[in-house]
């Protein structure tokens, strides 16, 4: 796809962002001098470079569309609380699909990448996060930037049929009526908070799953299922863990970063009454039924299976919603490029989205080898200090072992 001219439908994976208004925050915490001309330029270099993230989303008669904005994503610097880096950001998915906020606190600062959800995964946007670096870092050196423009990635639909991944159930045959945006609450910005363990816990808990042969994102899910247990004072059988895969190298060929749009699978996880309720016990069984999923294709298929379900058909019974544990696993941030005097120190999440119902939920990552926990859920929220404890109490069994 060309960038002239550009006028797409969003396919069903990325429409229901659209709706939703959903626009993630991906904030990386800078202490040093931070050049304000500099990280304007870099910014705009890579709105060049990914053209989507200077397009919009438009509620047409011919469906939901991506296609060509006049109008500059909106850069932003202002002082307040680092812990808030999407305060003050008005951001507008029908001028653009992202936006660079910073929240400066003297010599530090929360440098916040916004992105629509409909056009960017978090594997995809860590990529575009780590090129804007790049770029301010050569800008700050005097080096010319010289980015190759990229196509207009593609969705997940896309990439999987091209491949012969198609849903079990059959699509339906009607094309289906121009969707009007829904009828929404006001956009929502959680209040992020992180519980983030010390470099020497996060290689204690690699080396335990070495030798236990457990993943970290077994390991870590489970500690987080076991917190949850007790907080919610239910029984762990009770609780369904949902969680989404990037599917880009489990793909053949495999697909680049920024080649697709949301490229995920989406898993279901229930601790069953066979299974031990220890942390090595549980992300065992995560990791068995991961890779058993993704030998058999169900979990390449997930997401198409889901939306190819009959009309008013719920993935879940809906009455459990409050016994859901949601974990979005952001992976190992890839190491970013900064000039001299200055370092980036953290990496957390932010969201801005409508939401019929504002239910908490976590988000994993690693940054400079110290792994991060973000629970996001609604701000006032009296059950986060005491979810903290319990994270900090499970993990401490897990890096003292």
């Amino acid at each position: 796809m060309t960038r002239a001219g550009v006028r797409r439908a969003l396919a069903p994976s990325e429409r229901i962002h659209a709706i939703r208004e959903s626009y993630i925050g991906y904030t990386v915490r800078a202490a040093g001098r931070l050049d304000p001309e500099a990280l304007t330029t870099a910014y705009e270099a890579v709105c060049r470079a990914y053209p989507q993230l200077s397009a919009r989303v438009e509620f047409a008669d011919d469906g939901v569309v991506l296609t060509e904005s006049d109008a500059r994503p909106q850069v932003r610097f202002t002082d307040g609380d680092l812990d808030r880096p999407l305060a003050g950001l008005e951001v507008d998915q029908n001028r653009s699909l992202s936006a660079l906020n910073v929240v400066r606190d003297g010599y530090e600062a929360s440098v916040c990448l916004a992105i629509q959800h409909s056009v960017a995964d978090a594997h995809h946007a860590m990529a575009v996060l780590t090129q804007l670096w790049s770029c301010y870092t050569d800008v700050v050196n005097g080096v010319p930037l010289d980015l190759a423009e990229q196509p207009y990635p593609r969705s997940l639909e896309d990439l999987l049929a091209e491949r012969g991944i198609h849903a079990n159930a059959p699509a339906a045959t009607e094309t289906p009526a121009p969707m009007p945006p829904v009828a929404l609450p006001d956009p929502v910005i959680r209040h992020v908070i992180q519980y983030r363990l010390t470099a020497a816990e996060t290689t204690a808990l690699v080396d335990l799953g070495h030798r236990e042969h457990v993943t970290m994102n077994g390991l870590v899910s489970a500690a987080i299922l076991l917190a949850e247990a007790e907080m919610r004072e239910m029984p762990l059988t009770d609780l369904l863990y949902r969680y989404s895969v990037n599917l880009r190298s489990r793909l053949t060929p495999p697909v680049g970063a920024t080649e697709g749009t949301n490229v995920l699978g989406g898993v279901a996880f229930k601790v069953t009454d066979g299974i031990e309720h220890s942390a090595l016990a549980i992300g065992r069984a995560i990791g068995a039924q991961l890779r058993a999923g993704l030998a058999d294709g169900s979990v390449q298929r997930s997401i198409l299976d889901m939306l190819s379900r009959p009309a008013g058909a719920k993935a879940f019974d809906p009455s459990q919603m409050l016994a859901v544990v949601s974990i979005m696993n952001w992976g190992v941030a890839p190491r970013m490029r900064t000039p001299d005097g200055l370092r980036l120190t953290n990496l957390r999440s932010a969201s801005r989205m409508r939401e019929a119902i504002a239910l908490g939920g976590y988000v994993l990552s690693t940054f400079d080898g110290r792994i991060g926990i973000d629970l996001a859920w609604p701000e006032g929220d009296p059950s986060v200090p005491g979810r903290i404890d319990c994270l900090r109490e499970q993990f401490g069994r897990l890096v003292r072992r």
